[in-house]
């Protein structure tokens, strides 16, 4: 069974959606389901007359929502347009991983997918309050079952956020609490094999790109004013280079205070204590009241800092968390059976 992936966000230099997407390539073979082409994030499909060619041919069409699916976004829009042209030419196409949040215009394109898979109850409510049905699976990060083995904790993180004031922020708050700071940064990962030849290329020189600020930011003084290119050294400076170092800095220290989303799920894989600042939807909000751990946030990074050196998880959470992640992996495993099983029974029915 052939597929293509849509808004594939391996692009982005973060572990966290590179993680993602390495999962939905394992998840769907481990269903039968081939991903022969993987768009990447804001491309123009509607320009690519060969693409959308293609697309009337292929088994099924998949849409990674991650965090895209929000405010009418122009991406998001273009996205759901997807699901019509794919219904129009009899192409079952899914929304998985996704987002929902303060849609008008998406939420009538929404009606042409053939299912919608979101990461939250949130998500699953503004859908459903305009008429739909969507399925709860968490976040595919949550998927992960290889991980570093455990050690000694010693110490904490402070990890930024998606916005460049409150990463500003939480580096002042690592700072003045004498907290090392660590970034979800990553190097771009090559775009080999995924349907899309001129992005080789194009990855290949953001790599180099990305090595030579990650170089410079080496070298660079710390910064002491917030400016664009502080930013950028801070993030490429406090960065690992791979998902695995990542996981081992989080799983060897005592807390995390972090205002990303993916830094979250990487915590709860961890089993790293935790205080998370509110970010750009209710994606972190929303996690933790899935996971059990609703009060697990605060309003700054000033505020989190000072409480997560005396939170450990408590017996209760322990078990709450454990219950959570079996129930995230198996949840993503029975959510590409399901699309597998609709494709074959719509294809037995041809």
């Amino acid at each position: 069974m052939q597929a293509f992936l849509f808004n594939d966000t391996s692009y982005e230099q973060h572990h966290g959606s590179q993680l993602v997407v390495r999962q939905i390539y394992r998840l769907a073979a481990a269903a039968g389901i081939r991903i022969s082409r993987a768009c990447p994030m804001r491309y123009d499909w509607q320009a690519d007359e060969r693409l959308k060619a293609d697309i009337r041919r292929v088994d099924l069409c998949l849409i990674n929502g991650e965090g895209t699916m929000h405010d009418d976004a122009r991406q998001a829009l273009r996205l759901g347009e997807l699901a019509g042209y794919c219904k129009a030419h009899g192409v079952p196409c899914f929304l998985i991983n996704s987002v929902w949040q303060r849609n008008d215009r998406l939420n009538e394109l929404a009606r042409d997918f053939s299912g919608i898979y979101v990461r939250d109850r949130l998500s699953a409510q503004e859908l459903e309050s305009a008429g739909m049905v969507a399925q709860v699976v968490p976040d595919l990060t949550l998927s992960l079952d290889e991980l570093p083995q455990p050690g000694p904790r010693l110490g904490g993180l402070v990890n930024g956020s998606v916005f460049a004031e409150r990463t500003w922020e939480a580096w002042q708050a690592a700072r003045n609490a004498e907290v090392e700071y660590l970034s979800i940064k990553a190097p771009p990962t090559l775009q080999t094999g995924k349907g899309f030849p001129s992005y080789v290329l194009k990855s290949l020189a953001r790599r180099i790109k990305a090595e030579l600020k990650q170089l410079a930011s080496r070298v660079a003084a710390v910064p002491e004013a917030r400016s664009e290119k502080a930013l950028t050294h801070l993030r490429w400076r406090h960065a690992t280079r791979t998902l695995w170092a990542f996981l081992l800095r989080l799983g060897r220290s005592e807390w995390v205070v972090t205002g990303r989303f993916h830094c979250v799920t990487l915590c709860l894989l961890t089993r790293t204590p935790f205080v998370a600042v509110v970010s750009n939807t209710h994606k972190i909000e929303s996690l933790l009241q899935e996971a059990g751990l609703q009060p697990r946030l605060a309003e700054s990074f000033a505020e989190a800092v000072e409480k997560a050196p005396r939170w450990p998880f408590s017996p209760d959470e322990l078990q709450a968390l454990e219950a959570f992640l079996l129930r995230s992996r198996e949840q993503a495993q029975e959510m590409f059976r399901q699309i597998a099983h609709h494709c074959s029974q719509r294809e037995s029915r041809c």
